[in-house]
């Protein structure tokens, strides 16, 4: 995951925390899980085409999900010095 340690620098450089990182996908994915949670409540019934695009929409967000995660367990796996030292 190289070009998440760039992004990661990058967003040292400009004087984020790895909380204020953390903090900005923790909002990611609640937002995504309240889309996420809407979508699928909703039982209106607009016809197969309207519930083809509904069902690639819950699998948009899955994926979403499962990535902003995934970089959330990367992240507070990284010690926060590790990123820092990266500086130039």
């Amino acid at each position: 995951m190289d070009w998440v340690e760039v992004l990661m620098q990058k967003s040292c450089d400009k004087s984020l925390t790895k909380g204020e990182v953390l903090q900005s996908l923790f909002h990611m994915i609640e937002v995504n899980e309240n889309t996420l949670n809407h979508i699928q409540t909703n039982k209106t019934d607009f016809g197969p085409e309207i519930e083809e695009l509904k069902q690639t929409e819950i699998r948009d967000l899955n994926f979403h999900l499962k990535y902003y995660r995934s970089l959330v367990n990367y992240i507070n796996s990284t010690p926060e010095n590790k990123i820092i030292g990266h500086r130039s």
